[in-house]
């Protein structure tokens, strides 16, 4: 990927290119990332607050834009995101997918988490270990 900087004020100044590799970053996430960064450049998403202010993704996320942004991605791409904001340390962008997953997984058990989250199953080792160690993780939701 080419990165053009051209912030300059100077007209006259040349733009700096630089090369970048993103091995960790597919073509198709990385048209994602740009979307996001082409928007955010105009419209800043607000900070999300914590604690979170509302029970829902719609209602802790004002922004229709970036409402909208993720709310319409599969799994895998929300997943994708993700690591891409990390690696690229795109700290808005990491926030926001964060807050989807964060809903995506509330109010879930901790079977459906490990489907959400394509964990492998426990020994039977495993899981007496942890529900020894985590118990509240396996506690049943009443919602």
């Amino acid at each position: 990927i080419v990165v053009v900087n051209d912030d300059d004020d100077d007209d006259d100044a040349a733009a700096e290119v630089k090369e970048v590799t993103l091995l960790k970053v597919t073509s198709r996430c990385l048209e994602k990332v740009v979307e996001f960064l082409k928007h955010h450049h105009t419209e800043k998403m607000n900070e999300i607050p914590m604690p979170l202010p509302g029970n829902n993704f719609d209602e802790c996320m004002q922004q229709e834009w970036y409402r909208n942004f993720v709310g319409d991605m599969d799994r895998d791409m929300i997943f994708e995101i993700l690591g891409a904001a990390n690696y690229m340390n795109i700290k808005p962008l990491l926030d926001l997918a964060c807050l989807r997953v964060t809903f995506e997984l509330t109010g879930k058990t901790a079977e459906e988490i490990r489907v959400y989250l394509n964990l492998p199953e426990l020994t039977p080792e495993e899981e007496a270990k942890a529900r020894e160690e985590h118990a509240w993780i396996f506690e049943e939701s009443n919602n």
